[in-house]
């Protein structure tokens, strides 16, 4: 692969991830009850299995109800799949659920900290 291709497929790959960020927040929106934010990090340019999204609300009983909701979290893998995301790392980007209340519970208020 040619360092054209190299930088091209990266910033391909972002677009992809961006897009599938914002499709998170559109479909979840339709389901949750409260302000909520997609929270996207990873090591994807090194390996696109290396990204993960957090869908955070504030209260447990959302985030509970959220992670419970078996259609939303296929509805969920499903952007990822037409986002056209390497196909091979799919099954492997996290999308998970965490709330304010468990944050400062179990990590004094600190998403950093309590991510790490």
């Amino acid at each position: 692969m040619g360092i054209f291709n190299f930088f091209k497929s990266k910033k391909t790959l972002e677009i992809k991830v961006i897009k599938i960020k914002k499709d998170i927040e559109a479909i979840v929106s339709e389901v949750c009850s409260e302000n909520f934010s997609v929270l996207k990090y990873g090591a994807y340019e090194i390996n696109p299995k290396y990204l993960v999204y957090w869908i955070c609300v504030n209260t447990d009983e959302v985030r509970n109800k959220l992670s419970n909701d078996k259609i939303l979290k296929e509805t969920l893998r499903n952007v990822i799949i037409n986002a056209e995301y390497p196909i091979e790392a799919v099954n492997d980007v996290f999308v998970g659920f965490e709330s304010q209340e468990t944050v400062d519970r179990e990590s004094n208020g600190d998403w950093y900290l309590h991510f790490k």
